[in-house]
């Protein structure tokens, strides 16, 4: 089953880092349709029920930012 996620993202400030973000995070197996968008600092993402929160932080901050919360 997939559910859709919503995240807020925090010290993105250009486009190279919503590049970064959408790479790391498309890089999780089970998530698809990933959307990052600078000016509200979220993204928006489908996974499947395989992929946690914790992987989910794991990714954005592999890719250098801060995962504040996920609704």
């Amino acid at each position: 089953m997939s559910s859709e996620k919503n995240l807020k993202i925090e010290g993105m400030t250009c486009n190279h880092c919503v590049m970064s973000v959408t790479k790391e995070l498309e890089k999780l197996p089970g998530a698809a349709n990933v959307s990052v968008d600078l000016a509200s600092a979220t993204a928006h993402i489908t996974t499947d029920d395989s992929v946690t929160d914790a992987q989910l932080a794991e990714a954005v901050d592999e890719a250098g930012y801060k995962l504040v919360s996920v609704n």
